[in-house]
């Protein structure tokens, strides 16, 4: 198969198996970017706000309302910033923390239920490409 070939069909299937993941939600409330900003959160030491959104990529205003959003459904508190009254903390809540173990409980287990349907062959290739993957996703 072509490379070209080869990096529409992984495209086509890495988007379909994301979708499906997707799809195992615990709260309608929250969409892909409210997900992802809270895994930012949990990525920094010190989340700010300008932190967060550099982290995703996206401007500082854009991520004032998705933090406002996760804030109003209780999985996200501010405080003052200890040494810089400019700036507010922000940390994801008990509630939050909780949601997001429920998710990725989900999201593994209905993976798992996937993979434990392959045949044997099947999932030998399967445990050889999640490197090739883990790279592919870092280049």
């Amino acid at each position: 198969m072509p490379t070209i070939a080869l990096a529409d069909s992984l495209r086509v299937a890495t988007a379909r198996l994301s979708r499906r993941m997707r799809r195992e939600r615990v709260d309608e409330n929250l969409a892909i970017h409210h997900l992802s900003a809270l895994g930012a959160m949990q990525q920094l030491e010190e989340p700010t706000l300008a932190r967060i959104a550099a982290l995703e990529g996206v401007k500082p205003p854009s991520m004032v309302k998705t933090l406002q959003h996760l804030e109003s459904l209780g999985y996200v508190e501010r405080s003052d910033h200890p040494s810089d009254g400019r700036m507010v903390v922000l940390r994801i809540s008990e509630k939050g923390e909780a949601m997001i173990a429920e998710a990725r409980e989900r999201r593994n287990l209905a993976l798992a239920a996937a993979i434990d349907a392959l045949d044997p062959h099947d999932r030998a290739t399967l445990e050889r490409a999640v490197p090739i993957l883990a790279r592919l996703a870092e280049a």
